[in-house]
């Protein structure tokens, strides 16, 4: 009987600590998330990334900014202090979660984690001074961290999610790029202004034209999918014969536009052909031809994308320019220079790249064709 009881209670004691795993592993992770889960969790998501952020700012002060440091020793040591115990416990914990936690710290995730806080605990440990110096410059792979923070369901997505991890890219590289820069170990750039105003103008002319041609694709798409519609109400109440064709036309048509594929391209041209065998009975008309080419355009469409050597030469210019303005221009000035210019120029580059998906309506897409009329339509004709 004593021994059914302690049974009992050792399994009771193992439920309460599983449930205890997943609800942390739930809201470090930001995954699957309960009602009374979420502030929490974002909350953590947020001191998450603001520590991340911060720690090239400490590690400047402390490296090269050395009279100011040494001015604010006690504050600039307890906001030091206070990050490394944040990021401990994060690692603790997510040990502590971890199904398997050899897998865990031999992974790219869990390395990350390691390396984000073991350093600087030996550096506190055995006391390097100086020589430390070189472990203390470890700390940006807290950088690294972001992709950890990101990967859960946070509520930093797509654009965001882009931009938050490039402006950290840029800040924590700028700041590794000063503490060799205040060793003496870059040298002085001269007259670089002219050179960089004839990039930023080059690059901006290649935004701007794949831009253009990206956002006429785009406007032509819905012109064509009104003229669509519009084509569908003539056939629809001219002849109720055609009605349960173009129906299952119409169907297909939105979900092909939502989710292109080559199969389901492939589904919507037989579609077509079985949509114009039945109309054309009644012979050709401008309607006819007109609707046929709007489709045949849209389908088109629905998979093209901007040459995708244009797109590498692209990105590969954007790259360079936030590189050379990162080495190039000195000190602070630096620092803020490079963020501005690569927040301005990676942010429409990949406000472009996601025009250039139209037809996307994942969770991360930004802009995409106006599908409205299609919708409104459906439910005019009362179509399920």
């Amino acid at each position: 009987m004593v021994s059914n009881l302690k049974s009992k209670e050792v399994k009771s004691e193992k439920k309460v600590t599983y449930k205890l795993k997943e609800k942390i592993s739930r809201i470090i992770n930001s995954n699957d998330l309960k009602k009374s889960e979420v502030f929490i969790s974002e909350l953590y998501f947020t001191i998450s990334l603001f520590l991340i952020f911060l720690t090239p700012i400490i590690l400047y002060i402390e490296l090269v900014a050395v009279d100011f440091y040494g001015s604010y020793l006690i504050p600039i040591t307890i906001i030091d202090y206070s990050i490394l115990g944040f990021f401990t416990l994060d690692l603790i914990l997510r040990i502590y979660t971890s199904k398997n936690i050899k897998k865990y710290l031999t992974e790219i995730d869990g390395l990350v984690d390691v390396i984000a806080v073991v350093p600087e605990i030996i550096t506190l440990i055995i006391g390097l001074n100086g020589s430390s110096t070189w472990l203390r410059v470890i700390k940006l792979f807290r950088y690294f961290k972001v992709l950890n923070v990101l990967k859960g369901g946070s509520f930093l997505t797509g654009f965001s999610r882009t931009m938050v991890l490039t402006s950290t890219a840029v800040i924590s590289l700028k700041i590794l790029i000063l503490i060799i820069e205040s060793k003496g170990y870059l040298p002085e750039f001269n007259n670089i202004s002219i050179v960089l105003g004839l990039v930023s103008f080059s690059l901006a002319m290649l935004l701007g034209t794949k831009l253009s041609v990206v956002n006429k694709r785009l406007y032509d798409i819905e012109d064509a999918v009104n003229r669509i519609v519009a084509g569908i109400k003539v056939f629809w109440f001219t002849n109720e014969e055609f009605r349960p064709y173009l129906q299952r036309w119409i169907i297909c048509f939105e979900e092909n536009l939502k989710n292109p594929s080559k199969e389901s391209i492939s589904k919507m041209r037989e579609e077509n052909n079985s949509l114009y065998a039945k109309i054309g009975v009644i012979g050709i008309n401008p309607n006819f031809v007109g609707f046929s080419r709007d489709a045949a355009f849209v389908l088109n469409k629905s998979m093209s994308e901007v040459n995708p050597f244009y797109e590498k030469f692209l990105f590969l210019i954007t790259v360079v320019f936030t590189l050379v303005v990162l080495i190039t221009i000195p000190g602070i000035t630096g620092l803020v220079a490079a963020f501005v210019i690569s927040f301005i120029f990676f942010g429409l580059y990949h406000l472009v790249e996601d025009m250039d998906n139209p037809l996307d309506y994942g969770e991360n897409s930004i802009i995409n064709v106006n599908l409205s009329p299609l919708e409104d339509l459906k439910s005019d004709l009362k179509i399920i």
